[in-house]
């Protein structure tokens, strides 16, 4: 016999018997090789070559070797590798191999070498010589059996002393092999069974609470009242001594669960639907559940169940409390149509069953004022409200005037704007009061009938004042309120309120006030109006806001020498002289774009944070936004402040339309460097605070001291007192009032980026960079800034996503 372990394993072997002899292979053995040559594992008689028996993962598996001949498993010609099944023969010229499978154990039985009829083909050679079927002759024979009558059988006589001491043998023979090949087992069921039995156990001995059992699958069955019968198939292992652990199943409880009032509850049972009550011989499993009955108009309940299980029959009854309470009403006089929340529920006197909360209640009677109130009613608690006594019915009146917006007072209490309807007591007279600015005040005296309409229409008389407008140059339009009133010197008659009066000629800066006309006192308006000048920024506002209270400010236009020279140190490939000139005035932001402003377009953004410093401050920098995210931005300002996107998507990217339209934008990167260096300088800044390296204190946001222990680089003596980008504006602004141009994080301009910019001394007016690219153009230091090259305002970066150090600001040309 042969036996092998899982995929060769530990454990794994061949046992072989072959003639009374038993030989053994362990894993390592493996394969074992069957042949008649010398060097053969088990050699065998009358065969030619060799077969090789082993395993591979969980399969055995035969294969032929060297000059083997006539191999058959299970009758069928063997040329390749063929997996083993359990009762397979394996023929080999003149031998048998019986294979036995059990679990991970092969057993091989070598028969006595057998006749050539059993395992032996046609003779081939002489038809491998070139031989023909035709040459072989079989020439029949007559045969005739012999007369029955001279046929003589002898039977043998076998004695009964015999057959006892054979069977005898037998069955100590089979007893010795099974108590020296049999496992200790004990089947430990838990809880313990009435009965317990292997029904398809042949060969098994129970000793105590022990059995002895062949290795191999067994089938257990046993039984305790009110558990679920077992029947399940054990493996007993190659150990000498087992316990196998088996559990029994208790059979649920059948539960009948009802409510108090019986309403047809929902029932969830440990949160999962369970039905309708009421619910009978319910099937629970054993142990603690949870319960929730919810019904309409009614208040939830939650009980909890210890159900017994094992077939035992358990009750529950929930009691529901009501989720109303009865409202009881009484009017004077009675007949009052009664609404809750505007459905009708009955006619007083009533007692209605409201749901609680707050609801609002109405009586309504023909020729009686609505009554109503708000009433809280609390669940199950039953109230009487005191008797009502319904008032007559009011007049109506249903008053305008004009213009329209007058204030209302009725017998001295504000009522109101017109148009305006009024319910007004019936039977008496009422004074009825109009006011508004620049009108005489309006009065009338009157009453109405009960339960009955009437208009009333009150035209109102005009306060007015005279207002003289004149302009240097003259000719110049002259519109109030948004409307358009002639042209100066023009004579304005206006009602006694504040009016919005602007002069506007083209060419000329908008003149504007606000001034309220005097009856009876004329007013005079004289504006010497200022040219507009683009390259100066003169006749502009000094200063624009948008719509999120950012401040711009205005930046004159200018000429200046863009990039450095190569003799400055630190100096860049990319920082080319050329001359440049901004031939219009522009705005740009006072401070980048904060978190707060940027959460408005985009709520979920997120700046992160660094080190554990939160860069997500309302008043930070907005942060880790692409180039693209801060177009978009833009424009959903522009939009917004009713301005003209600048922005249009080609492509899968977002570009600048040229021209440029008077939506926001981003400044240039001449716009940026012309406004950072040379705010108020003839000749241009080396750095944000002037020519020395070495920045004063607090001169704005660097990797200073206090970024020490975070960044690999900082300035080892500065200190502006933040490790990461601080709110915007806290260090001084520059000549134009624009804040930290040269730190706290770098930013965006509108210009793709080139690296291979040319050094050139021919002048460029209003340059806006490539036409294309990918990477856009960055500007200036931030708080992780330390070195000479990158606190230089000349200094050039690019990049396409969002950094952790880059932000922008707002521009935007003149309007």
């Amino acid at each position: 016999m042969a036996t092998a372990s899982e995929a060769d394993g530990p454990g794994a072997s061949v046992t072989v018997h072959q003639g009374g002899r038993q030989r053994d292979f362990v894993a390592s053995d493996l394969p074992v090789t069957f042949g008649a040559s010398a060097d053969a594992d088990v050699v065998l008689d009358g065969v030619q070559g060799n077969v090789q028996v082993g395993r591979l993962d969980e399969t055995f598996f035969v294969q032929p070797g060297r000059n083997a001949r006539n191999v058959r498993v299970a009758g069928t010609a063997l040329t390749s590798t063929r997996a083993l099944r359990d009762g397979d023969v394996v023929s080999f010229d003149r031998a048998r191999l019986e294979c036995r499978i059990a679990g991970s154990v092969l057993a091989i039985r070598v028969e006595s070498v057998v006749t050539a009829g059993d395992t032996a083909p046609p003779d081939l050679d002489l038809l491998a010589r070139g031989g023909r079927s035709a040459e072989i002759e079989i020439t029949p024979i007559a045969f005739k059996p012999a007369a029955a009558s001279a046929v003589r059988v002898v039977k043998p006589r076998v004695s009964k002393a015999t057959v006892a001491v054979a069977t005898a043998a037998a069955v100590l023979l089979t007893v010795t092999w099974f108590a020296f090949t049999a496992k200790s087992v004990t089947i430990d069921v838990e809880p313990t069974p009435t009965t317990l039995s292997l029904p398809d156990t042949v060969f098994k001995l129970y000793f105590g609470d022990r059995f002895l059992l062949r290795s191999g699958p067994h089938r257990v069955a046993a039984e305790l009242p009110g558990y679920y019968p077992l029947d399940t198939e054990i493996e007993v292992g190659s150990l000498p001594d087992q316990t196998i652990a088996l559990t029994l199943t208790k059979l649920p409880g059948l539960v009948t669960i009802t409510t108090e009032p019986e309403v047809g509850a929902q029932v969830l049972l440990d949160g999962m639907p369970l039905g309708t009550t009421p619910l009978t011989d319910t099937e629970l499993t054993p142990g603690p559940h949870r319960l929730e009955f919810s019904a309409e108009r009614h208040l939830a309940e939650v009980r909890e169940l210890e159900v017994e299980g094992g077939g035992e029959r358990q009750s529950l009854a929930a009691t529901l409390t009501p989720d109303w309470a009865v409202v009881s009403l009484r009017t004077d006089p009675p007949g009052a149509t009664v609404l809750v929340d505007g459905n009708e529920v009955g006619v007083t006197p009533a007692d209605v069953e409201i749901d609680s909360g707050e609801h609002e209640v109405e009586l309504r009677l023909a020729g009686y004022n609505a009554w109503s109130n708000r009433l809280l009613v609390a669940a199950n608690q039953p109230q009487q409200l005191p008797d009502i006594k319904l008032a007559a019915a009011d007049g109506r009146l249903e008053l305008a005037s004009s213009p329209s917006e007058a204030s209302v007072s009725v017998d001295g209490d504000f009522r109101g704007r017109t148009p305006l309807s009024l319910r007004l007591s019936p039977g008496r007279t009422h004074r009825v009061t109009l006011t508004k600015p620049g009108y005489d005040t309006a009065t009338r005296e009157l009453s109405v009938a009960a339960d009955s309409g009437r208009r009333l229409q009150i035209d109102m008389t005009a306060q007015i004042g005279e207002i003289a407008v004149a302009s240097d140059p003259a000719n110049a339009e002259v519109w109030v309120d948004g409307e358009r009133r002639g042209v100066t010197p023009a004579t304005l008659e206006l009602t006694a309120v504040s009016h919005a009066i602007e002069i506007r000629q083209q060419g000329f800066a908008i003149e504007r006030a606000e001034l309220t006309p005097r009856p009876g006192y004329p007013q005079r308006i004289e504006r010497t109006l200022v040219a507009l000048n683009e390259t100066s920024g003169g006749g502009f506002a000094q200063t624009l806001r948008t719509s999120q209270g950012q401040e711009l400010k205005l930046v004159p236009a200018g000429q200046f020498t863009m990039g450095s020279s190569r003799r400055e140190i630190g100096r860049r490939s990319n920082e080319m002289l050329r001359p440049v000139r901004v031939t219009r005035a522009f705005y740009l932001g006072a401070h980048e774009v904060t978190n707060a402003q940027f959460r408005a377009f985009k709520a979920t953004h997120d700046s992160g944070v660094f080190q554990n410093h939160s860069l997500n401050g309302d008043d930070q920098p907005a942060v880790n936004v692409s180039w693209d995210d801060a177009a978009q931005y833009l424009n959903w300002l522009s939009v917004k402040d009713g301005l003209q996107p600048v922005y249009e998507q080609r492509a899968n990217a977002w570009v600048p339309v040229i021209p440029l339209r008077n939506g926001y934008r981003l400044p240039t990167d001449a716009e940026w460097e012309w406004a950072a260096r040379f705010a108020g300088q003839e000749t241009g800044l080396l750095y944000p605070w002037g020519a020395d390296p070495r920045p004063p204190d607090r001169s704005g946001n660097y990797a200073d001291v206090a970024a020490a222990g975070t960044l690999p680089t900082t300035l080892v003596t500065y200190n502006d007192g933040e490790p990461v980008a601080a709110p915007v504006g806290r260090y001084a602004a520059n000549a134009y009032g624009i804040f930290d141009l040269g730190g706290n994080v770098a930013e965006w301009v509108q210009d793709f980026y080139a690296p291979d910019v040319v050094e050139t001394t021919e002048r460029v007016d209003d340059p806006l960079g490539p036409t294309t690219g990918r990477v856009h153009v960055i500007r200036g230091a931030s708080w992780r800034s330390a070195t000479v090259t990158d606190l230089r305002l000349a200094a050039r970066g690019s990049g396409v996503e969002g950094r952790d150090d880059v932000g922008f600001r707002v521009a935007r040309g003149l309007q």
